[in-house]
């Protein structure tokens, strides 16, 4: 007979789990940190140039400036009944952001005319020609 060579491996064993050895103790640092006073970093002696550009005076003036005044208002619109989040750039009147959109007020009012239209159409008598 030939030998196929399908065999059941042998089934695994189980052993007791003994621990693992601790690690060193966690106070104890690994390597020697603490330096002499001369190996250690000083801070630049440099003045203005050497800061972060947000601690700069002369860039925080300079983005006031650049930075729009912003009127922020609500408004109740007069065609929708809704209430409607308008901000406007106060230098030259545009608006910047409007909450819903013209084209949403305009979509709203629209639907509502023809919603009226359907229901007057079908609220009039029907009149049979003969």
């Amino acid at each position: 007979m030939l030998d196929t060579g399908i065999a059941r491996p042998p089934s695994p064993t189980y052993t007791a789990i003994t621990p693992v050895t601790r690690a060193p103790e966690k106070n104890v640092p690994a390597a020697k940190t603490d330096l002499p006073a001369k190996e250690t970093v000083n801070p630049s002696s440099e003045t203005q140039d050497g800061r972060r550009s947000a601690d700069n005076e002369q860039s925080q003036r300079a983005a006031q400036r650049t930075t729009p005044q912003v009127e922020r208002r609500n408004v109740v619109d007069p065609d929708s009944e809704s209430l409607v989040f308008v901000a406007t750039n106060t230098d030259t009147g545009q608006v910047l952001r409007q909450i819903p959109s013209e084209t949403l007020l305009r979509l709203r009012v629209y639907a509502e005319t023809v919603e009226n239209q359907q229901t007057e159409e079908s609220s009039q008598p029907v009149q049979l020609v003969v």
